[in-house]
């Protein structure tokens, strides 16, 4: 009797899973109907712009790797901005976490000799904390001094967005002159740095990042914390009535969004084994924007995000090869665009559901 009620359960859980994403889906389909639109008016044929674009990315080596490095640092991103706004509390500081994770990580790599086997570890773990530590700054200012999250980690990625170059020119250079001759790009040795897919040229941070949305996902729904983070953003006054401070899991929620985030910095510095000159505008520019988008797609979910950031992989992966093919690559900005502001419009996909379903309602009961 009891294997019943729990394989019910799990049943109704993966009918719940399936139920939330299918405003997502429908978002989707909607935002690649539009694209599709303006794809015609523009004068082109969408079936080979999406033709050029998925064989753009999984065609060869050079398209696949470059969708495995971009999709392993949003994963993250999008995690980062997920897992504070279980709690109620809006995350649009992972860039500048991200940087500070990235600083962490040159640093440890330039100056901290330790073996091979724990400096992944070490550097993994102090990344994180560089940018849980700048998380923590909005996460308390909003529940306990009433600054908004969105003004205060948006300001906080503008004072992160200068400090790589600072403390390049500064510290690193002042210590390591031979470095700034050549580009200003010190390079690790080969050992601290992450090994790479075997035929790629990407690291096996692709699977790093998988690893820690299934971790994620696992805190969320099977953990007494994670439930805690839940019903503080479903409730704060329900929240109140069972024991659970709202304003502390606000904290704690925005802390591992930057704990997610500065592992995002760190497993892009370490895949490509350099610290260069404005390296947020460069390697990093948008990747932490780009993780809101992959999160509102994976309707908050972290497994969600390994498939959402397919998705925005493979549109940007393939970018170059629609370029190549005389197409216009602003028609992939396009298309993100649309399906980001398809997805941000829930209300949409659900008034359509409701729709439907009256409809099968109403003609069955007739």
């Amino acid at each position: 009797m009891s294997q019943e009620v729990s394989s019910q359960n799990r049943a109704w859980q993966l009918y719940g899973v399936f139920a939330k994403a299918i405003p997502s889906i429908m978002a989707l389909i909607l935002g690649l109907l539009a694209s599709s639109v303006l794809i015609l008016i523009t004068g082109y044929k969408p079936l080979q712009v999406f033709r050029v674009m998925v064989s753009g990315a999984f065609g060869n080596t050079a398209g696949q790797s470059f969708l495995f490095s971009y999709m392993a640092t949003v994963i993250l991103t999008g995690i980062a901005f997920l897992m504070p706004g279980k709690a109620g509390i809006w995350n649009v500081g992972a860039q500048g976490q991200a940087y500070l994770g990235g600083i962490a990580t040159a640093l440890i790599a330039l100056f901290v000799p330790m073996p091979i086997i724990i400096w992944p570890v070490v550097t993994f773990i102090v990344a994180g904390l560089a940018g849980a530590g700048w998380a923590f700054i909005p996460g308390v200012l909003e529940p306990y001094r009433k600054s908004s999250a969105i003004v205060t980690t948006i300001m906080l990625n503008y004072v992160a967005q200068g400090l790589p170059s600072a403390i390049l020119f500064n510290y690193i250079g002042a210590r390591l002159p031979q470095t700034l001759v050549n580009n200003t790009t010190p390079s690790f040795s080969i050992d601290e740095t992450l090994p790479k897919i075997p035929g790629y040229s990407a690291s096996v941070m692709i699977f790093i990042s998988i690893s820690i949305a299934v971790v994620c996902w696992y805190f969320l729904q099977r953990t007494s914390l994670g439930y805690k983070i839940r019903a503080s953003g479903s409730g704060p006054m329900s929240a109140q009535a069972k024991g659970i401070d709202p304003k502390k899991m606000m904290v704690v929620a925005m802390v591992i969004g930057g704990l997610v985030a500065g592992m995002a910095g760190a497993g892009e510095i370490m895949s490509r084994g350099n610290y260069v000159d404005q390296f947020p505008e460069g390697w990093f520019g948008g990747l932490g924007f780009a993780g809101i988008a992959v999160a509102l797609v994976a309707a908050n979910n972290p497994v969600g995000c390994i498939f959402s950031g397919l998705l925005f992989g493979v549109m940007v992966a393939g970018a170059p090869f629609i370029q190549a093919q005389g197409l216009p690559r602003e028609l992939v900005w396009a298309m993100q665009g649309l399906i980001i502001l398809f997805t941000a419009m829930p209300y949409l996909s659900q008034t359509i559901l409701k729709r439907t379903r009256r409809k099968k309602w109403t003609q069955a009961s007739s």
